[in-house]
């Protein structure tokens, strides 16, 4: 009896022995299998199996190296780990403005639902499926983190540093079958409000079914109030479409009555138009914009976000400057907005980030020999006495790159251009200074800041990009007077004081601040109204080139 039950024990171990050694040779068959077809993605760079993109592919080649290319997702005939949490995120990422096709969805989903996945014959169809969820996962959670294309497309006028992913850390997630993997993901999405409000109008625009592609208005003469005719009805149904108007209310949608002015003066409020309920060229191109148009708008404004970092700081400068406008902010709260003056279109205001440091009242300026050349050198040429009427000093450059100040009295300026222009401008601080009383600086490579101006009555214009480059402000003592806060020497009235002097003057902050040079062409207010501008430089279109 005991020798049978001995042999019964040993029969059974043999048997597991023989069904562990089965399981670990296929494992090890499959390892094989994941190894050989990173091998083949690395020389493809990434473009293997056809019509895919491996993104992260040197990534995967670490990570499945350090666990001896065992599988992730297989274990036997089965999967270790579910792929379907994963699945519902990639589907997931279309509301937030992504393409879920991106992330494998189509052939992971044929894979899965082979009835013969598990056979023998499909051994390096796992393999393959294999590292396209692990991609997939990377990849979902990177576009997350940092957006979907390279902000640096807009190089020119962009500087941008990326988050750290984290790539082996989140891979390394996945490895712990209690991990809940739509939950790492989606915390690599933006936490600001700002991009949560985005996405719900994006969901509001594309897929709720209540804004219908509107009607485009014929060109031709102003239409205002009173107005009648087959333009002011393509209005009516413009407006209608867009949820300013309920043109069923309307006794004659053919007439521009008061309603619709009422509507006409909201739209253009929410689109950063002048508020006047006239609806001349500018009203009529921004209500011409297609709704395919504005969706496409939503989804890289969210993108903008996800460029942005995660924390952008207790409190800082934000300026969009496709809106024209500054706002300060403390612990999420507006405590401090103003109007901005942003660069010419072909002097574009770059988008970056970085810290104001000091401010310098009664500034010099230093004119940049780009706009000496082709501003000032004309204005000079006809009148050298241009330069003493408007506060500016001369300077010539000598041997070793030094400056020597000069008579303009002395300068042939007919023999003067701008391959022999070796001079510099300065102006002196005054009244007349381009810079105003006070500039802000955070020094970058752009040399951009952050400006008074004597030009004043250019902040009532409604469209503002007047500048070189740099953002002149509107209230630059309110501003100066809040970050001197904390220093008792410059209370307000010793800053204005300081102004009178004409004589430069440094003064450094004592707790720098994070400033934003943003481009926003779609966002919500304060009162919940989405808004958009002109994409004043051509920013967005490049993007939209990019990304769709």
């Amino acid at each position: 009896m005991i020798l049978k039950r001995r042999l019964l024990v040993f029969l059974i171990l043999i048997f597991i022995i023989f069904i562990f050694n089965i399981n670990a040779i296929a494992q090890n068959d499959l390892a094989m299998s994941i190894r050989n077809h990173l091998i083949v993605i690395e020389e493809y760079e990434g473009y293997f199996p056809e019509d895919e993109n491996v993104r992260f592919y040197q990534e995967l080649i670490e990570f499945y190296d350090q666990r001896h290319y065992r599988s992730i997702w297989f274990e036997g005939e089965e999967f270790k780990r579910d792929p379907e949490p994963l699945l519902k995120e990639i589907k997931n990422s279309y509301f937030e403005g992504l393409n879920p096709s991106d992330y494998h969805l189509g052939l992971i989903e044929t894979c899965i639902d082979e009835s013969t996945l598990f056979s023998a014959d499909c051994l390096n169809k796992r393999a393959v499926l294999d590292i396209l969820l692990t991609n997939a996962y990377l990849s979902l959670a990177s576009d997350y983190l940092n957006g979907k294309i390279d902000a640096e497309i807009i190089i020119d006028d962009y500087n941008y540093e990326a988050e750290s992913l984290g790539s082996q850390k989140l891979l390394s997630h996945l490895t712990d079958k209690e991990i809940n993997m739509r939950r790492v993901i989606k915390s690599q999405l933006p936490k600001t409000e700002n991009y949560k409000e985005l996405k719900k109008q994006l969901a509001f625009y594309r897929d709720s079914g209540q804004i219908e592609s509107w009607p485009q208005i014929e060109t031709g003469e102003i239409l205002a109030i009173e107005a009648r005719g087959n333009r002011v009805a393509q209005l009516v149904e413009n407006l209608s479409a867009k949820n300013y108007l309920n043109a069923n209310n309307l006794e004659a949608k053919n007439y521009f009555s008061q309603e619709v002015k009422r509507a006409v003066r909201r739209f253009q409020l929410d689109h950063g138009l002048k508020s006047d309920g006239i609806v001349g060229k500018k009203t009529i191109k921004a209500l011409n914009i297609t709704l395919d148009h504005r969706i496409k708008q939503l989804i890289i404004n969210m993108e903008r976000w996800r460029w942005l970092p995660e924390n952008l700081g207790s409190r800082f400068i934000y300026v969009n400057i496709a809106d024209y406008n500054l706002k300060l902010y403390e612990d999420d709260q507006v405590i401090m907005e103003m109007k901005t003056i942003v660069g010419k279109e072909q002097r574009s205001t770059p988008v970056f980030s970085d810290t104001i440091k000091y401010l310098v009242i009664n500034p010099y300026w230093y004119v940049p020999k780009s706009i000496a050349v082709k501003d000032k050198l004309p204005l000079i040429k006809e009148d050298y006495n241009y330069l003493e009427e408007n506060n500016y000093s001369l300077f010539k450059y000598t041997g070793n790159n030094k400056l020597e100040k000069i008579d303009p009295a002395k300068v042939d300026w007919s023999e003067i251009d701008k391959d022999n222009f070796n001079y510099l401008l300065r102006q002196n601080p005054g009244d007349q200074n381009a810079l105003g009383r006070v500039k802000f600086m955070f020094p970058n490579k752009f040399s951009i800041y952050l400006h008074d101006t004597p030009g004043r009555y250019l902040f009532s214009e409604n469209e503002r990009g007047f500048s070189s480059g740099c953002i002149r402000i509107e209230k630059p003592i309110d501003l100066a007077e809040y970050l001197l806060d904390d220093q008792e020497k410059w209370n307000r009235e010793k800053i204005k004081k300081e102004m009178t002097k004409d004589k430069e003057k440094i003064v450094y902050l004592n707790d720098p601040i994070k400033i934003y040079l943003q481009y926003n062409t779609a966002w919500v207010d304060s009162l919940n109204n989405l808004n958009f501008r002109e994409d004043i430089y051509s920013r967005d279109q490049k993007i939209m080139e990019e990304y769709f």
